[in-house]
């Protein structure tokens, strides 16, 4: 068996694309004849748009989306997979790397909203699932279908992500099954909050992304959602304890201060 070495992507082919709109990064996976896959030079680069972003005191949302009919392929099959075998310290850099890409956008300050426009596959699924949102066109569905290969259908925080947002017993019946689950009965099963016509999707995620701005400034956001992130991993005690010294801390911020001050004026708060 010989070992195949990744290519890298041409450097004139940005995989990611950035746009910023009204204080929302729409960050767009840029490879729709490829049907978007996960390639080698994915995690480097989401992880460095992820920081500039999070640097970026302007914006209040992050909106993940897919260019073309596909939301994401997950890995790129014959490169970052091969039947042949690759570099075996390759791969689990690259794998490595996208388990640090679902941390970090857990831990990132600003909220992510999955705009989920076609099939997520695999890592793909497992991607918008790390998002803190996720709103799907009426063509989008997740197939979890990497134990189909003869491989571990949990990847990428599956075996995590998913029992929490649907439950143990639907997570596992989709896991061992290798099902195809469409944009309605995610819906229903609490993958999504919302399924849009196509053409409606991406001003969807940018409506959940101005009532955020809308129902609290930036710092009071990132405090509320790592706050619930931490609480998914911790007890009571230890997410109280949190709470805690981050209220009192926000208590003495300006937005704080300026929109507590309007509401005891008869101002809604934020308007």
């Amino acid at each position: 068996m010989t070992a195949q070495a990744l290519p890298t992507y041409p450097a004139a082919q940005p995989y990611i694309l950035v746009e910023r709109r009204d204080g929302v990064a729409i960050v767009t996976l840029n490879r729709p004849q490829e049907r978007n896959p996960l390639g080698l030079g994915f995690p480097d680069e989401i992880l460095a748009i992820l920081q500039e972003l999070e640097d970026d005191l302007s914006l209040h949302a992050v909106v993940l989306t897919g260019a073309g009919s596909v939301f994401c392929a997950g890995a790129e099959l014959g490169k970052v997979v091969h039947p042949d075998g690759i570099d075996p310290e390759v791969q689990f850099r690259f794998i490595r790397g996208l388990h640090k890409v679902v941390q970090r956008i857990r831990d990132l300050e600003l909220p992510v909203i999955a705009a989920v426009n076609g099939a997520a596959v695999g890592g793909g699924a497992a991607l918008a699932m790390a998002c803190d949102v996720a709103v799907a066109s009426e063509r989008a569905k997740y197939f979890f279908a990497f134990g189909r290969l003869g491989a571990s259908a949990c990847d990428m925080g599956c075996s995590y992500l998913l029992p929490k947002i649907v439950g143990t017993i639907r997570a596992k019946h989709w896991l061992l099954t290798g099902a195809t689950v469409e944009a309605a009965e995610g819906k229903a099963s609490g993958l999504f909050v919302d399924v849009v016509p196509g053409d409606r999707l991406l001003a969807a995620a940018l409506e959940i992304a101005a009532a955020i701005k809308a129902a609290t400034p930036r710092r009071a956001a990132a405090a509320s959602k790592l706050a619930i992130v931490r609480g998914e991993d911790a007890g009571l005690q230890t997410s109280i304890t949190y709470e805690t010294y981050m209220q009192n801390y926000l208590f003495f911020t300006e937005d704080h201060k300026s929109r507590l001050r309007e509401l005891m004026n008869g101002i809604k708060p934020g308007r």
